[in-house]
């Protein structure tokens, strides 16, 4: 009797342990396979094998604690599988995410290790200038992959780093204050020719109540001094100032915000190259909440000596060799990236910010390459955002008027016009259907243009992109997709060259006259809003590399799973 009653008592104790255990660790990630089979076509390449059959299968375990209720650690490590391996072959463990967060002195809250940050637009922000219109079906699929394997969310960059924010309420006048701050490392040193260089900055808002928030932003890239032999220390700081004022009248809110300040960027070696300028963004809407629509006018000034790394990197650099049938014909040339690439090869992406120039597309986006922080741009704009009720269709629209402030080889100004138009129909919701059916349509036209007394000055540059996709739930949570994407550029541009120091050497003449298609159908199984099978096949055709166009299939299978 003893013996039963020391038993029970000591599984009475097991079990509550556990319960207790069990609510301090948790366990979330996901997985992924894919395999995929292409078949490249280009006419008389007789030396580039033109099938290809890969994939991989991966699972990302993260085990999250929480040693107390103020503080969390998260650890996340991936066993990746490359298809093909053989008993353990191709096999690789790497550390996805790693971070300890929590709150001290119940006030600040803090962050080690993997921070997924952002400010504002013109300080640290990721923008997405690639990718001007909107994605569903099976381009969304795609797109999914790129932001998971790369970490984009809400326009915020992964870094290793710290961050910390807290806030100060007050009775009277202002209502809060809120601070903000970071630090990430963004190449070590070597201990002889390169120097620890981090990037840091943070801000502080100040609230006046819902309508009024004004904010002061500062960041920095900078070097230590003594971590290397080398003494030419680097750094690109930039500050502003943000603001949002607003009210509301019968349902119509009125608004003016923006962002303004200045940047300056030097070597302590070459103090004479030393680059400072400034940049005024401006914008007034109006908000019409029972109809749910929004107008908005802005203006831009943004100086042609304007750098701010954190908000001017792309995420993918066009200067890079594809890792997907990188190179064909028989003289092997290397095969640009397309657009099909940005959607289809996750590696072209970069996690982190770039210090530098970086290469850009002029078919893809000439006129705001690195986003609305695009530098030696001035000009206006119109958006607007409209959602009906029930959500039968949401819609925006957006239409840029701009020019250089400073030309480039000559004193002649380049003028640019953007236009982007994106919407969604929920055609189940209009028509009183049960299953789902969605549709989606995106259009981009840019045009480029300079005139001159030289033909070198000439600029003519035209570049249009429409996306369309479907969704048609043909049986319980399994639906027919499909998807077709156009890219036409034709005409002449003058790119610039730079050195390592990121000065103008000088330029290349750039003609170009071609387009790009892709056509996509398949079909998805959703066995949750987080697990789902996918198998589609698409055929994209590319004629904008003279001489050497291609043609390229691609069957593809895909199951994802979150938990």
């Amino acid at each position: 009797m003893n013996k039963l009653l020391i038993y029970i008592l000591l599984a009475f104790f097991s079990v509550v342990s556990y319960s207790q255990i069990a609510k301090k660790i948790q366990f979330i990630g996901g997985a992924r396979s894919l395999v995929s089979h292409s078949n490249l076509l280009s006419d008389g390449d007789t030396v580039t094998s033109p099938r290809s059959t890969g994939g991989y299968a991966f699972l990302d375990l993260g085990i999250k604690i929480n040693p107390n209720e103020k503080t969390e650690i998260l650890g996340m490590f991936r066993i990746n599988n490359a298809f093909g391996g053989f008993w353990g072959g191709g096999v690789s463990f790497d550390v996805r995410q790693l971070y300890v967060r929590g709150v001290a002195c119940d006030v600040i809250r803090y962050q080690l290790g993997n921070i997924d940050y952002k400010l504002t637009p013109y300080t640290f922000f990721n923008h997405n200038p690639d990718f001007l219109t909107n994605s569903m079906g099976i381009q969304g699929i795609k797109e999914g992959i790129v932001d998971y394997e790369t970490f984009y969310k809400n326009n915020s960059w992964r870094q290793q780093g710290a961050s910390v924010n807290f806030a100060l309420n007050f009775p009277k006048v202002i209502k809060e204050i809120d601070f903000n701050g970071f630090i990430s490392r963004l190449n070590p040193t070597d201990f002889n020719n390169v120097l620890e260089r981090l990037y840091g900055g943070g801000n502080m808002i100040i609230k006046q109540g819902k309508n009024t928030s004004l904010g002061i932003n500062h960041v920095s890239v900078f070097d230590l001094p003594g971590t290397a032999v080398d003494s030419n220390i680097y750094s690109n700081n930039v500050s502003t100032v943000t603001y949002d004022f607003n009210f509301e009248k019968k349902n119509i809110v009125f608004g003016l915000d923006g962002e303004s300040g200045i940047s300056s960027l030097s070597q302590s070696l070459f103090e004479d190259e030393r680059l400072e300028d400034y940049f005024v963004h401006a914008r007034a809407y109006m908000e019409f909440k029972k109809q749910n629509f929004k107008v908005s006018v802005g203006f831009m000034d943004n100086g042609a000596d304007f750098r701010s790394f954190g908000a001017q990197s792309k995420r993918v650099n066009f200067n890079q060799e594809n890792s997907f049938y990188n190179r064909y014909t028989n003289e092997q040339i290397i095969r640009p990236i397309s657009v099909y690439d940005l959607y289809n090869d996750p590696t072209l992406s970069q996690e982190g910010i770039t210090v530098g120039v970086m290469d850009v597309n002029p078919i893809i986006n000439n006129a705001l390459p690195y986003g609305i922080a695009t530098f030696n741009r001035r000009g206006l704009y119109l958006s607007t955002n409209h959602r009906s009720k029930k959500d039968i269709i949401t819609s925006s629209a957006k239409l840029y008027s701009l020019s250089e402030i400073r030309g480039q080889g000559t004193t002649n100004l380049k003028r640019f016009t953007l236009v982007n138009i994106n919407s969604q129909l929920n055609a189940n919701k209009l028509w009183g259907l049960k299953k789902e059916f969605n549709f989606q349509v995106g259009i981009s036209y840019q045009k480029s243009n300079r005139k001159g007394e030289f033909a070198f000055e000439t600029v003519d540059l035209q570049s249009t992109q429409i996306s369309f996709g479907v969704e048609k739930e043909i049986a319980e949570q399994l639906y027919l997709m499909g998807n077709f994407f156009l890219l036409d550029s034709k005409g002449n541009e003058q790119i610039p060259v730079r050195n390592e120091d990121d000065q103008i050497i000088n330029y290349e003449e750039f003609n170009i006259n071609g387009r790009e298609f892709n056509v996509a159908a398949g079909l998805r199984f959703n066995f949750s809003e987080e697990v789902f099978l996918a198998a589609f096949y698409e055929l994209n055709n590319n004629q904008f590399v003279n001489n050497s166009n291609y043609t390229f299939s691609q069957t593809s299978v895909v199951y994802v799973l979150k938990f």
